[in-house]
């Protein structure tokens, strides 16, 4: 039985469908703004091709594009059929990765396929949510034992999220097991059952963010980004400038100082500070405005879907937005431990793009057929 309960208001599935639809395509059509501002740095250094991340931006927004009307299109009680299929897909292809996969920074996460690259972790966050929303739809008549749900929901989940630790990603790992024990709660396991999951986890992720030197250094340079400004704190230290100058208005679209070099990974895992710096305070609450519609109105959905694996898809999916979303902000702007997530619908990535999209079209399905 559906366990969220959320304040209700008198939004019917047409405006709430309306609402979730334009947050989510303003927020592609932000995206494309935002990543060529923050690559014209890049610009300077291959005067030959000035555009060349823009256009690849350009392109994954079309093929992201393309995909969310595909999934729109798809009625979602037919994912079913692919839950066993994309999981077993997913793994597969995270164990490629660790195999033949490219390493970069320090991590291997990314699968070479000609002009592109292909980066399973992602599609591993949807796999379980499909596979997950189906599992525990076929068995909730029994969702009070734990050796029918939890335990093997505890294996899928394991060995998933050993797979993406083994890449190393902490921070994907984490959002993956946030995904379950979300989609448990609104299944409506037992509250015994989930708290051993959340003592588990708790005893799990300082071991694991100690266990790594370079996550040593990252919380080290979390917890006093002033004084490791120099070293392990520079990002976070930079960030903070970055967002210090924006102050409530902004420099500018193009104005900022950040993306020349001053915050790697600004057009990925940072683009907030872009955001921040550009279009100032008011322009980040606006944007953090519509990832909150796209992630209350799939939990909203969630309630009114017409049954739970449709209440299931909806409300893992919106989970995934919302920590996501969470992670990457709280990583900018100092509340969080950086960890490399790219934020929803903004940041340069394929992978996270067409992926992000497909499960927006899925939700968007299903808020389509909710009452």
């Amino acid at each position: 039985m559906n366990r969220l309960d959320l304040p209700r208001a008198p939004t019917g599935p047409s405006v709430r469908y309306a609402a979730v639809l334009s947050a989510i395509l303003l927020l592609l059509l932000t995206g494309v703004v935002l990543v060529l501002s923050a690559t014209s740095a890049t610009g300077v250094d291959s005067p030959d091709r000035p555009l060349q991340y823009f256009t690849r931006h350009l392109w994954s927004v079309g093929i992201a594009t393309a995909v969310l009307l595909i999934t729109l299109g798809i009625d979602y009680r037919h994912w079913r059929r692919f839950a066993l299929g994309l999981a077993a897909a997913s793994v597969t292809l995270l164990v490629l990765v660790l195999a033949v996969g490219t390493r970069s920074g320090g991590a291997r996460r990314w699968l070479e396929l000609g002009q592109f690259s292909l980066q399973p972790s992602e599609i591993a966050k949807l796999a379980l949510v499909v596979a997950l929303a189906s599992f525990l739809d076929a068995r909730k008549s029994q969702i009070h034992r734990p050796d029918r749900i939890l335990r093997p929901t505890m294996l899928m989940l394991t060995v998933v999220c050993s797979l993406v630790l083994l890449q190393p990603d902490l921070g994907t790992t984490l959002i993956l097991v946030g995904i379950g024990a979300g989609m448990l709660f609104v299944a409506g396991l037992p509250g015994r059952d989930l708290t051993k999951i959340v003592l588990m986890v708790g005893v799990a992720a300082p071991l694991l963010a100690y266990a790594a030197p370079y996550r040593r250094e990252r919380l080290t340079g979390f917890l006093d980004p002033i004084a490791e400004r120099a070293d392990s704190g520079y990002q976070t230290f930079q960030s903070l400038v970055g967002l210090a100058q924006g102050g409530v208005r902004g420099t500018g679209l193009g104005a900022g100082q950040a993306k020349w070099g001053w915050v790697p990974n600004a057009p990925t895992d940072f683009i907030f500070v872009i955001v921040g710096e550009e279009m100032g305070l008011i322009g980040a609450l606006g944007l953090l405005t519509l990832l909150g519609v796209v992630g209350i109105g799939g939990l909203r959905t969630s309630q009114k879907a017409p049954d739970l694996f449709g209440s299931l898809l909806a409300a893992g999916i919106a989970i995934w937005f919302v920590l996501q979303t969470l992670v990457n902000v709280g990583g900018v702007v100092g509340l969080l431990p950086v960890t490399g997530v790219p934020l929803p619908f903004l940041s340069f990535g394929g992978s996270s793009l067409v992926v992000t999209s497909a499960a927006a079209g899925l939700l968007l399905n299903v808020t389509r057929r909710s009452g």
